[in-house]
């Protein structure tokens, strides 16, 4: 019995000894453009971008980047699509652009449509209703839910006051809703997003130290992610509006 295990370790040994570098090479080779090719075949990271939105107190920041490519081609530069039905709400969009433009118009007719229903015969100036956080959250699961089965691949981002309290929701692509009391991340850099935001986050942040935080932790993130990048917005809501930031990264 001894024999016989000492003679099949040399065949396992001379079996693995044998195989031809040149077929290991091939083998190693179609599993690498295999994963490529996977990862090529997802629309949603496409044509690249992240968002990340943080909550402060009494207020709330958003940062998208400027980045749009093909791959890792580099397309053009310019600040990521956001909505914003008033300024206390905005939504921000990572994904494929074709289905991010006709979701956000479908959005905004929505959107229109059920404030002129609730104005009646009232004239704009009189009428103050605006559409609240949580029904916009609700509007964008209906759309993205009825299209299962040929879902828009995007990744929205809300981000709003209702009352002086910050609001911040994520979806996948069919509508399933995912919120936070400190702060959401979508688009090919959410991996590092998450690190930073988490590790640089604190509760109670100011309106200055929320746009600090916010934006160190969104550029910090960025220099890690090859498909986004090229300089970033940080938008700041607060009870008296909306503030913008410019930020410079690297563009390489």
């Amino acid at each position: 019995q001894h024999s016989k295990t000492t003679t099949m370790a040399l065949q396992s040994h001379h079996t693995r000894r044998g195989i031809p570098p040149r077929m290991l090479f091939l083998f190693l080779f179609a599993i690498c453009g295999l994963v490529g090719a996977q990862q090529q075949q997802d629309p949603t990271t496409l044509n690249g971008g992240s968002v990340l939105a943080m909550a402060g107190d009494g207020c709330v920041a958003l940062a998208v980047d400027k980045r749009f490519g093909s791959g890792p081609q580099m397309v053009n530069i310019a600040p990521r699509h956001v909505l914003m039905p008033h300024p206390k709400l905005m939504v921000a969009f990572t994904g494929l652009e074709g289905d991010i433009q006709s979701l956000s118009q479908t959005l905004s007719i929505e959107v229109n449509s059920k404030h002129n229903r609730a104005m009646g015969f009232m004239s704009s100036s009189t009428s103050s209703r605006t559409i609240s956080p949580r029904a916009m959250a609700t509007l964008i699961s209906h759309i993205l839910y009825g299209r299962r089965k040929a879902p828009y691949y995007v990744e929205p981002l809300l981000v709003g006051l209702k009352d002086g309290e910050p609001f911040l929701c994520s979806y996948d692509l069919i509508g399933a809703q995912s919120r936070s009391q400190a702060f959401c991340v979508a688009g090919v850099a959410s991996k590092s997003l998450y690190g930073t935001a988490e590790a640089l986050w604190r509760p109670g942040l100011t309106s200055e130290e929320l746009v600090q935080v916010c934006g160190k932790a969104f550029l910090s993130a960025l220099e890690r992610d090859c498909l986004s990048g090229y300089g970033a917005i940080v938008y700041l809501i607060t009870s008296d509006g909306v503030s913008e930031y410019d930020l410079a990264c690297r563009n390489d």
